[in-house]
This record gives C-alpha cells, sequence and structure tokens, in this order.
C-alpha cells in the first residue's frame, strides 16, 4: 500500500454548449446563464412534448488535419478539440506515445447511424463512405483519438450511459495509483441527436414545462423540475503521477483522492438513496476518509422527480445539512457522456477561484430535497475536498474525490 501513486490532474480540456474551451464553463456558471435554447425541430416532432435542448453552437474545426476529421462525427471533434486543449493547458506538447486513453460516449453518432440506415433501407449502401464505418463504431472517439494525438498505449473506451466520464476517468485513476500507466488523457463525449430526447421523453423524463422559457427548463432540486434537458459536448482530463507532474513542473489543478463505484440493480432506470449513499462510502473508504472530511458535493442531479430526491437523501443522511450541495445541469443541462468530466472541471475552476455557482433555477426547494444544504447565490468559500457524483440509466453509479493540492 505504501507504494501507491498519488494521482494529480495537470489538464484541462472542454467543449460545452457554452463553446469551446474550459475557461467559459465557470465563467457562465457564475454569471448564472443557461445554455438550453428551444429547439425547433423538437417542437415539429408529433406528439412530443419537450422542445428545449443544450447544444454546442457551430464550431470551425478546419484546425484538424483533415486526415483525421474525415473519420469523426461531432462527438469526436468535440474530443480532438478538448483533448488539444487539456494538453495545451498541461503544458505537453506531444504526449508520449505510451500514454493511456480512457474515452467514451453513450451511443456512437447517432446522426451517422441515421443516415447510413436511410441509404442501407434505400439500397444504397454502396454509396456510403469507408469512413462513415468508422464513425458508427461503439468506440469512435477512442480510436480517432488515438490515431490524430499517435497514442500507443493502452486504451479503454468504456461506456456507462450518464456515468461515461467519471468512469473513465476513475479507472485512469486506478491505474495511475497502481502504477500500471504513468500518465492518463480521460473522460467522455457526447453529440445531441433528437432521438435523445425521445428517449427520455418515452420514460416520461424529458423536461417539457418550460418550452417558451427555455432557460429555466433545467431546474434540479426545485419543487417544478420535470426533466432532464438533453445535451453535448466533451470534458477531458489529463491525470498523471504526483512524481511525473512534479519532475515536469506542472500545475496541479487538484489530487484525486478516492474512486467508488456500483451497480443499482433495484431498477434499471432509478438509482436508490441505499446504492448512492452505498457509493459514495466506497470513495471515502478508497481516500480513507470520514464524511466530516468532505467540504462539498456536486450532486449528479439531473431535473428528474425521482433522481433528485434519492440523490439528495442519500447525501443528507451521509453528510448532514452542513455540506454545501449544488448541481451544475440547471446551466447546461445534461451533457450525457461528457456530464461527469464537463462539471468536474467546472469545479476545479471554482476550487481555484475560492467561488462556487449555485444550482441554477432552483426557486424553491423541493421539501424532500430540503435536507441537503443547497445554496442560491454565489458562494465564496475554500473548499477543500469535495466530491462530484455521476449515475447512469442501466445502474452504474460512480463517486470521484478530490482535494486541493
Amino acid at each position: 500500500m505504501g507504494n501507491e501513486n498519488r494521482v494529480v490532474i495537470t489538464g484541462l480540456g472542454a467543449v460545452s454548449p457554452f463553446g469551446l474551451g474550459r475557461a467559459l464553463l465557470a465563467k457562465n456558471m457564475l454569471e448564472h446563464k443557461s445554455s438550453v435554447k428551444f429547439n425547433p425541430t423538437l417542437a415539429a416532432i408529433k406528439d412530443l412534448t419537450s422542445h428545449v435542448s443544450s447544444t454546442v453552437e457551430e464550431i470551425d474545426f478546419s484546425f484538424i488535419p483533415r486526415r483525421f476529421r474525415r473519420s469523426m462525427s461531432k462527438m469526436s471533434l468535440y474530443a480532438y478539440a478538448a483533448v488539444k486543449e487539456a494538453l495545451e493547458s498541461a503544458n505537453i506538447e506531444k504526449p508520449d506515445e505510451k500514454t493511456a486513453l480512457f474515452l467514451g460516449s453513450t451511443i456512437s453518432s447517432m446522426q451517422t447511424w441515421v443516415d447510413f440506415s436511410q441509404k442501407y433501407i434505400s439500397g444504397e449502401f454502396d454509396t456510403v463512405k469507408t469512413s462513415v464505418v468508422f464513425q458508427v463504431m461503439n468506440n469512435s472517439p477512442l480510436a480517432n483519438i488515438s490515431q490524430s494525438f499517435d497514442l500507443k498505449g493502452p486504451g479503454f473506451g468504456s461506456s456507462t450511459a450518464c456515468a461515461t466520464s467519471l468512469t473513465n476517468i476513475g479507472l485512469a485513476y486506478l491505474g495511475i495509483k497502481s502504477g500500471f500507466i504513468s500518465q492518463a488523457i480521460a473522460g467522455g463525449t457526447d453529440e445531441y441527436h433528437p432521438i435523445m430526447t425521445v428517449c427520455f421523453a418515452i420514460m416520461n423524463a424529458a423536461a417539457s414545462r418550460y418550452n417558451s422559457q427555455a432557460e429555466l427548463a433545467s431546474r434540479p432540486f426545485d419543487i417544478n423540475r420535470d426533466g432532464i434537458v438533453c445535451g453535448e459536448g466533451c470534458g477531458i482530463i489529463i491525470l498523471e503521477s504526483l512524481q511525473s507532474a512534479l519532475k515536469r513542473n506542472a500545475k496541479i489543478y487538484g489530487e484525486i483522492i478516492g474512486f467508488g463505484t456500483n451497480t443499482e440493480t433495484a431498477s434499471i432506470s432509478h438509482p436508490s438513496k441505499e446504492c448512492i449513499a452505498n457509493c459514495m462510502k466506497l470513495a471515502l473508504e478508497n481516500a480513507k476518509l470520514t464524511p466530516s472530511d468532505i467540504d462539498f458535493v456536486n450532486a449528479h442531479a439531473t431535473s428528474t422527480i425521482a433522481g433528485d430526491i434519492e440523490e439528495a437523501q442519500a447525501v443528507g443522511e451521509l453528510f448532514g445539512g452542513q455540506v454545501l450541495v449544488n448541481s451544475l445541469k440547471g446551466h447546461i443541462g445534461h451533457t450525457m457522456a461528457a456530464s461527469g468530466s464537463l462539471e468536474l472541471i467546472a469545479c476545479l475552476d471554482m476550487l481555484e477561484r475560492e467561488e462556487f455557482a449555485p444550482t441554477l433555477n432552483l426557486c424553491e426547494v423541493d421539501p424532500k430535497c430540503s435536507c441537503i444544504n443547497l445554496f442560491k447565490e454565489n458562494k465564496k468559500v475554500k473548499v477543500n475536498t469535495f466530491i462530484k457524483n455521476s449515475f447512469a440509466l442501466g445502474g452504474t453509479n460512480c463517486c470521484l474525490i478530490v482535494r486541493r493540492y
């Protein structure tokens, strides 16, 4: 045990519904801005009552060499831009070819699949370009980024729905901690398609009450919340052993000290407070901490009726009513596979600023969520240790503990 490596975060990169670059995340959140907008494509779908989404505005990706770009769907384009920024912030001109990559998405490019399927059904599949095959693979982002940055080390494309990016970061942490690898690029990426919103609408979990006031639609913990606002983006972090970071004289954004993951089996769609609490306890045990050591909780809280209550009550029972809690999905909606990493990046920036954004659109706290310390204005506070939660459809729960270095 004494030979385990300490694991630090030395690079951050993001493409979010606020745009290209990680600096936009914390800045817009602290200014209480929302990226959620009315989506006319959704409004045109018969019987669909949710007409809002949180998408990335047009970005010029011509800086990506064409030989790589031609086999990339949007999610891989986002990943390339985020990896590039993360490497630059880590002051890594070219990653070591042994650097590990942990990158996944919820599913492969839905738009590419729809286009491909239409060609297949109409008997025109012989007009489909070879590059399309590499866009519909489930490990498409992993393959594209490995090729683009010449990463010959281990590659893992874990896909665990909404917990994808935090799963990948947790696995990278464990790999470095054990000595299996010394440096990793990790995160999650996703691209929006209207089918995402349709899927949540089928489960009665898509926001629909605020279509005419889109910026108010995503409202975790609020009494008037009514569902998820689907989004897209990519969040990437660079992890390495403390020894490696010190040798490079790298800036350290935080140290990962604990990771916990478990699987909810009582329901394939709803995590229970018991399973959530157990996951957080696993992370605490891994970090050798007690609940009193945690200063802040960044909740998964997606703005669903049941999910927010279960998480709030699990957090309340474990940490009490004093620890600060927020959800950042009021600002950017649910960015699916990218949510854990994008929200972690925002929290790391807020950690450095010593100022945390509240849960946006939290006007009246649901009484069943009032057991936790939710705040409605920016909170200027020095946080030393925080826990980041991500929970997924299908049952995967992940909790990561980070402390100030």
